[in-house]
């Protein structure tokens, strides 16, 4: 009889609903890193009317599953709720938020993400996609649009070119990211006064801040260590969702604008990616990749009128700019 893997290095909270076909190949991308890394995967099924229930209780038969896989069931308690009680299920010492649709892709990922929590202890909390920076901005928030004023919140990876070999701190995160228990230990869960979901997890971010940790981030995405595919197939929002995420919005700033106004001025620190071998032939090779695409473009905006050409912005960190919401 298989059991159930007893300290893990690394857990992974995934909520689900009605997802079963995307979140077959979710799993099957956590299989390998799992074995050779100590990672128990936690999946939240919401509610699912598909047969996502059939397929984990299936999975968790398998010999894989009982030792590698959790199965938690909620009835509609929305990606909030659902998160929260993966991670009070949760046993490593590290937790990461993880959706349904992300599929892990680099062999080397998931030993960097355990070594950056290992040689940097500073690091509370960390995304693999994007960092959020807030700056203090003195008008009043009236739509979703002010939320998001690059005035007001911007995205990053870090200063480019050298965000493709380090780590930068940030003051909040986009999913997926991965966070120690010891800080929701101290602070808390996500507050689910920002249910059902949206700001959760950049006022979560604050409050590990406040407690003495840093916040940060690293373009994994970009470096083709997991994708999302999510972020190739994000429709338009509806109303109703923008009005939620206002009011969420407007939360967070009620609670944190002070701490804005006074920390945003700040120094932000960088930490060195702790690389193997593979690791950073692979980040030579997305840099080659980059540098291509970046030569197509350029010689495509030479063909354009000096007008159309001029008003591409980009940020800081070597990418397009991007308007991105605080959560995924």
């Amino acid at each position: 009889m298989t059991t159930p893997i007893i300290e893990p290095a690394l857990s992974v909270v995934m909520p689900t609903f009605n997802n079963e076909p995307v979140l077959r190949r979710a799993i099957a991308s956590w299989r390998a890193p799992a074995v050779r890394n100590g990672v128990e995967l936690i999946v939240v099924e919401d509610g699912c009317k598909d047969g996502t229930r059939a397929f984990l209780d299936r999975e968790a038969e398998t010999a894989w599953g009982a030792r590698h896989l959790r199965v938690l069931h909620l009835d509609d308690a929305h990606e909030l709720r659902c998160t929260n009680a993966g991670m009070r299920a949760a046993r490593a010492p590290l937790v990461m938020a993880w959706q349904d649709d992300m599929f892990v892709r680099g062999e080397w990922l998931v030993p960097e993400l355990l070594r950056v929590f290992r040689d940097h202890s500073d690091i509370g909390l960390m995304s693999l996609s994007r960092g959020l920076d807030h700056h203090p901005l003195d008008e009043p928030i009236g739509t979703w649009a002010d939320l998001i004023d690059w005035r007001r919140l911007r995205s990053t990876i870090g200063p480019f070119p050298w965000n493709w070999f380090r780590i930068q701190e940030v003051d909040g995160v986009i999913r997926p990211w991965i966070v120690r228990r010891a800080c929701l230990e101290r602070v808390g869960d996500l507050d689910e006064a920002f249910v059902p979901t949206e700001w959760d997890e950049a006022d979560l971010a604050c409050r590990i801040r406040q407690a003495g940790w840093k916040v940060a981030t690293c373009g994994y995405e970009r470096l083709r260590g997991y994708d999302h595919l999510g972020s190739s197939t994000l429709g338009t929002l509806s109303d109703a969702y923008l009005q939620r995420v206002l009011k969420n919005g407007r939360l967070f700033h009620q609670r944190w604008d002070a701490a804005i106004v006074r920390d945003h001025g700040r120094t932000r620190q960088t930490w060195s990616r702790p690389q193997s071998v593979s690791g950073w032939l692979n980040t030579l090779r997305q840099i080659g990749t980059a540098a291509t695409v970046r030569a197509g473009r350029k010689l495509k905006s030479s063909n354009r009128t000096p007008r159309a050409a001029d008003s591409r912005q980009r940020t800081p960190d070597g990418v397009p700019r991007q308007h991105q919401l605080p959560t995924s």
